[in-house]
């Protein structure tokens, strides 16, 4: 028996509502997803990642960040994403836009599928009541390039919005020559993405980006596989093994620019290792 749209859209619904509910873990990952060269994230991967927009008053401007899910209350992006906003408290007109696979999606829409018509739950939307900007953040060298943005109401989790965890169990001292994963959005595709890239040292990222100057204490540089432009904001992942086993991913970094230099591309990240006590004491 052939079921009508509408019936299958129905019963996609119902499937997904019982799907929200499912128990959760930070930095939720699927082994089987690590080991390929697909730049497309699938519809339920990464689920920490969001958009940030600017509420216009009659439309909602994509400002072209990401931001990172770190708890219920909590997002994570760069300092230079918010600039935009002068108003730091109460109405900021920043909203943060999470369970979002494609970026041309509006919370209007129910579903969002990809094109193996794998359908998940459309887009939300949380206003942002309070902007709180790294005490250190240096506009000259742009070091310390982070920003914490209180929501206004508590995320419903859901299998396809959960936060990242913010630390691993055992780490590495040095996060040079590191192998990392990261996700988001990017000038390419309107669907997330994700990559590899492998972290180089200071003097390595001065040569790559032709650059006069080493780059700041707290950022470090990634050579991407690709050279797939992503927005800012973009989380740089490791994996705490537990076990011989992948458990989750952590933040180790977000995305603060790009570099074209030559043939290469390299992505200059914001160390969050060094931020985390400022980031759980102001994410309270």
């Amino acid at each position: 028996m052939l079921l009508s749209g509408k019936l299958v859209q129905l019963l996609t619904l119902a499937w997904l509502a019982a799907m929200s509910m499912a128990e959760f873990r930070c930095g939720r990952l699927d082994e089987k997803l690590l080991y390929t060269t697909n730049e497309r994230a699938e519809p339920s991967e990464n689920p920490w990642v969001g958009i940030l927009l600017e509420d216009q008053g009659n439309r909602y401007e994509n400002t072209r960040c990401s931001v990172v899910i770190i708890n219920e209350l909590h997002v994570l992006t760069t300092a230079t994403c918010v600039k935009r906003f002068s108003t730091r408290s109460g109405d900021t007109k920043a909203v943060a836009m999470l369970g979002v696979w494609d970026e041309t999606d509006s919370p209007e829409e129910e579903l969002s599928c990809n094109d193996k018509d794998f359908c998940v739950p459309g887009p939300e939307l949380y206003k942002v009541v309070e902007i709180k900007v790294h005490p250190q953040a240096d506009k000259d060298t742009g070091d310390n390039d982070l920003a914490i943005l209180r929501l206004e109401k508590p995320v419903e989790w859901t299998n396809w919005v959960q936060p990242i965890c913010l630390e691993g169990t055992s780490e590495p001292d040095t996060l040079t020559n590191r192998n990392l994963h990261y996700t988001g959005f990017n000038h390419k595709a309107p669907e997330k993405g994700k990559g590899l890239a492998m972290t180089v040292s200071t003097q390595k990222c001065k040569q790559l980006t032709s650059s006069s100057v080493l780059v700041p204490v707290n950022q470090l540089c990634g050579y991407p596989v690709k050279r797939t432009k992503f927005y800012p904001g973009a989380p740089l992942m490791d994996i705490d093994v537990r076990d011989e086993m992948p458990h989750n991913f952590y933040l180790v970094a977000i995305l603060v620019r790009n570099v074209d230099a030559g043939q290469a591309t390299t992505q200059v990240y914001q160390n969050v290792r060094r931020a985390r006590s400022w980031i759980m004491e102001n994410a309270k």
